[in-house]
């Protein structure tokens, strides 16, 4: 794998035809080659990650040729009915606007969010270059002084 989380294995996440196995939860990102089909204003690069509330892709904005980082929220599991997929759905859009007005150097911009034509939701985000936390604490590079850092 590489240091931008992209694989160069033919048959992994980050590869355009690549599957997954299921994560947490039995979620199984979809491929780059099948977000394209739902999402044609992007070209999807890669998974960066994933976890039990969806996966992370890097991507570009066709239209003005930018490098976005794009949430793929899991299908909401547990509605027993149209009721509970609809509240989800509000919530959603609510939680989403709300992100959009953060402004903040430390949290990423939300530039756009919907639902793609397979269903499933997605936040398009600023993409930031870097490395992630989990790489940081294998490497042995996050010390207790660069933590305390933060605060």
């Amino acid at each position: 794998m590489s240091t931008d989380g992209s694989s160069d294995n033919p048959g992994s996440p980050g590869s355009p035809g690549g599957g997954a196995s299921p994560g947490r939860g039995g979620f199984v990102p979809p491929s780059t080659v099948d977000l394209d089909a739902v999402l044609d204003q992007y070209e999807f690069l890669h998974l960066l990650g994933r976890g039990g509330m969806g996966a992370v892709y890097k991507a570009r904005q066709k239209s003005l040729d930018r490098l976005v980082a794009i949430k793929i929220l899991p299908p909401h599991q547990g509605a027993e009915g149209e009721e509970d997929g609809f509240h989800f759905a509000e919530r959603f859009q609510r939680e989403a606007r709300a992100m959009a007005k953060l402004n903040h150097p430390n949290i990423v911009a939300v530039h756009d969010f919907g639902q793609a034509k397979d269903g499933r939701f997605y936040f398009v985000m600023e993409y930031v270059e870097g490395t992630d936390l989990a790489a940081l604490i294998r490497e042995g590079q996050l010390t207790p002084a660069h933590v305390l850092g933060w605060t």
